[in-house]
């Protein structure tokens, strides 16, 4: 699956503000795996739509 126009203009935006960290693209689900330094969205998937959902760090047992 390659990544859509909606994902380079996140990345590339993301980059330009010098907020983009580590970034792996996973070609089978099409999703990136995005770091930020924003406590929100330190580690985020980065969806076809260009839609950013964090993910959740699991809670401490």
């Amino acid at each position: 699956m390659e990544p859509t126009e909606e994902q380079y203009l996140i990345l590339n935006a993301l980059d330009t503000l010098e907020l983009l960290g580590n970034t792996i693209y996973d070609g089978a689900t099409g999703i990136w795996l995005i770091e930020t330094p924003s406590p929100i969205l330190l580690i985020s998937r980065l969806l076809q739509s260009g839609d950013i959902v964090p993910i959740e760090p699991e809670s401490e047992l």
